[in-house]
């Protein structure tokens, strides 16, 4: 049956790359055949799709999955039978639904749980009888649930976790019969690995297996000889990340062996599957960085051979690997194609290739596991970020005439949605919990590595709506627009939705192809959009702002900081960025000498969980701590930006706050009113239409300091600029004055 499958690294393509986008693809070994289940996504809509490998490659493919959105499909063969599950976003909310297909036929699709956030579905056999885990998810926490599944429905839904908040609950049957479950559980402040076990009937207390201060995922179980293996990655400041395995057993109580560490270095992506043979050999997959796939595996007793690469030798994208051990020696890996930086199409493939344990013990090779590049490495890893008390920002602000609040937020990061480290729930408690955000925004790639599906920008927008809490952490609905992964050297655009209705237009849909359809498409859906590094050049294909583009009513603010680089002008460096190339005549005060009305914002663009620490952050004056306020102060440039310090600054023009236009009659002065607090001494420039009018070096943390100015232009514009000895900076948005 498997003959035909080529070896590793070579693989066999199984669907389309330029008919549909084929996700999460994983196999069955059935009596038709192998089969391959996939979600794919094509005209904006995903289903579930299953076809057998045959011949011709794969054959007799048809769509499983409802009208809805879906998710993660998962599969299993049970008791003569297959059995699909998957998450499905329906109006209103989300549902688990499972299909069986028993003697050559599927049956109806079923609904096993209706709530406003169900993800994650995995299949189990035990005890002869089917069972399936999942997350609810709600404001505040979230459980993992089991049902037991039959050809007539599934039983009620039972809680099988104990903390607070899990997610992605995964089980198996352990080598000595019992029921072993791993999740990963926000608890104290971080994410950890927890583990139970089922004997004669009883849950055991949740044992946390990680003994690590960073933050653990994806933890998948597998059958050991004595019990089962736990394996997990960890993510931590710095960019670094470790592949770590456990193995549990209840010899008379409950225990795990300390984890040991498989692989570790630095690096963005991270996905990880594995699976035990029928002679107990074990088998790992994870990606490495987005380029391939590793593969490792362990015999009983010892310990996991070095890792050799199983996916495509080339310089394309490899991601979300699923392993099947049909009988021994035989190992199936099914795993995602897609292309790589650049000009190309969006869409992903399902490949499927074979290897085994003797070829990966051959061509292991420390060698395929060396540090990705300079972009992921870190960029200073003893930042400080200092900050003034609660009670001194509130006396600053009275102090300064503001009635609201001044917070302080980070819009521009990435997670394992598109292409970087850790999972979506993780992003948002990261904000809050590590780098002590009151505001976050998860920007998630349009179509790198491949297109943000429907049901994934259902996730996106779930997620964010329970992960928003006013007067805490305010979540905006986000994405990030990405031509130049597509077609089009137009620059990337953060685009930012005022409540939870937004839709996503990304840069291959109709709404998004351009920046005029973009903005025509922002429009009616309350939205906004930001230039972010407006001048990078990534050498390979342009990521700069096409500043022949602009729309003033959707186009509100500019990225003037990021890990990259500082964009206010061409020359500008910063030892808290990458400091990468720029290219000429795309900074911010290029766009501002254009006639356009930014404001300015700064963020880190991290992609591995650093948002609010590694590069910039945004400071918003508000009335209110919440989504329709934070995003209003944004539309209405009443921001600055900083290097990640929360320095105090306040620009005001006869009275009016930053972010203003003001019309004045020609040759009348206006007062202008600095305020500035640092966190050190404090450099404070006042800038008129990107030049120097006046610099003021007061000695210490402070200058408060009012002047009048006549201009020189029909229109001026001011904006000012800090710069501390340690290097932190702030620029304020821009006030605008038009003379008549």
């Amino acid at each position: 049956m498997y003959e035909t499958i080529p070896f590793a690294p070579q693989g066999a393509v199984l669907t389309d790359i330029y008919e549909e986008s084929a996700q999460f693809p994983t196999t069955l070994a059935t009596q038709e055949g192998l089969r391959l289940f996939y979600q794919s996504y094509a005209h904006r809509h995903d289903t579930v799709k299953t076809g057998v490998y045959g011949e011709k490659g794969l054959e007799q493919v048809e769509v499983i999955s409802g009208s809805g959105e879906a998710l993660y499909p998962t599969a299993l063969a049970f008791d003569g039978a297959e059995w699909c599950a998957w998450g499905e976003a329906l109006q209103g909310g989300w549902e688990i639904r499972v299909r069986c297909r028993k003697n050559g036929s599927w049956g109806e699709i079923r609904t096993v749980a209706k709530d406003e956030a169900l993800f994650y579905p995995r299949l189990c056999a035990f005890d002869g009888k089917l069972l399936l885990f999942y997350t609810r998810q709600y404001k505040g926490g979230a459980d993992a649930l089991c049902v037991e599944l039959t050809e007539n429905g599934a039983t009620e839904p039972k809680k099988v976790s104990q903390a607070k908040e899990v997610y992605r609950p995964n089980a198996c049957v352990g080598g000595d019969g019992r029921l072993y479950l791993t999740y990963d559980a926000y608890m104290d402040g971080a994410y950890h690995t927890l583990a139970r076990v089922l004997n004669e009937g009883t849950w055991s207390e949740e044992l946390r297996l990680d003994n690590t201060a960073e933050w653990t995922t994806c933890s998948t179980v597998i059958p050991a000889p004595a019990g089962a293996t736990v394996v997990w990655y960890t993510f931590g400041y710095g960019a670094t990340f470790s592949i770590c395995s456990a193995d549990l057993s209840r010899d008379g109580k409950f225990a795990a062996r300390p984890a040991v560490t498989i692989t570790n270095n630095v690096g963005w992506y991270m996905d990880i599957a594995a699976q035990t043979a029928p002679d107990g050999v074990q088998v790992l997959a994870y990606t490495w960085g987005k380029d391939k796939v590793q593969a490792r595996i362990r015999r009983p007793g010892q310990d996991w051979t070095l890792g050799a690469q199983v996916s495509f030798e080339d310089i394309h994208c490899a991601v979300h690997p699923s392993l099947l051990i049909p009988e021994k020696d035989t190992i199936l890996l099914s795993w995602q194609f897609a292309l790589r930086n650049g000009h190309y199409d969006r869409n992903a493939q399902a490949v499927l290739t074979r290897f085994t344990p003797e070829e990966i013990e051959k061509r292991g090779n420390p060698k395929t596991e060396i540090a990705e590049n300079t972009f992921c490495l870190p960029i200073h890893k003893d930042k400080d970020l200092p900050r003034r008390t609660d009670g001194e920002v509130s006396a600053w602000l009275a102090r300064n005439g503001y009635t609201g609040k001044l917070l302080f937020g980070d819009i521009h990061g990435q997670s394992g949605i598109s292409d970087g480290m850790g999972t979506i729930d993780q992003y948002y408690h990261r904000s809050r919990d590590k780098a002590d955000l009151q505001f976050s925004c998860l920007t998630d790639h349009d179509c790198y590595p491949d297109w943000i599906s429907q049901s994934e920008w259902e996730l996106m927008r779930t997620t964010a709506r329970l992960m928003n809490e006013d007067d805490a952490l305010t979540c905006l609905l986000s994405f990030e627009w990405t031509p130049n992964e597509f077609r089009y050297d137009f620059g990337h655009k953060n685009v930012y939705y005022r409540d939870d209705n937004g839709d996503i237009f990304r840069s291959g849909d109709q709404g998004g192809i351009t920046p005029t359809n973009l903005y025509a498409s922002l429009k009616n859906n309350r939205a906004m959009c930001i230039p972010h590094h407006p001048a990078a050049d990534w050498g390979m294909v342009s990521a700069a702002t096409d500043w022949d583009f602009h729309d003033d009513s959707v186009e509100r603010l500019a990225e003037i900081f990021s890990r990259h680089a500082p964009y206010e002008d061409d020359e500008s460096r910063s030892k808290f960025t990458k400091n990468i190339k720029k290219m000429p005549h795309h900074s911010v005060q290029e766009a501002l000498s254009r006639g356009y009305r930014m404001g300015f914002t700064a963020g880190s663009d991290s992609h591995q969980m650093e948002h609010g620490v590694e590069g910039g952050i945004v400071a918003a004056f508000t009335p209110t701590h919440d989504r329709e306020g934070i995003w209003d102060a944004m539309y209405a440039r009443h921001t600055y930006g900083t290097t990640g310090a929360r320095i105090l600054v306040s620009l005001k023009i006869d009275g009016h706050m930053m972010g203003s236009e003001l019309t004045r009659p020609v040759g009348k002065a206006v007062d202008i009113d600095i305020s500035v607090l640092g966190t050190s001494n404090v450099k404070v420039d006042l800038l008129r239409n990107n030049q120097v009018l006046k610099t003021w070096e007061p000695g210490s943390d402070c200058l408060d300091v009012s002047l009048t100015d006549t201009g020189v232009n029909a229109t001026d514009w001011y904006y000012v600029r800090v710069t501390q000895p340690d290097e932190h900076m702030a620029w304020s948005s821009p006030i605008w004055i038009d003379r008549t």
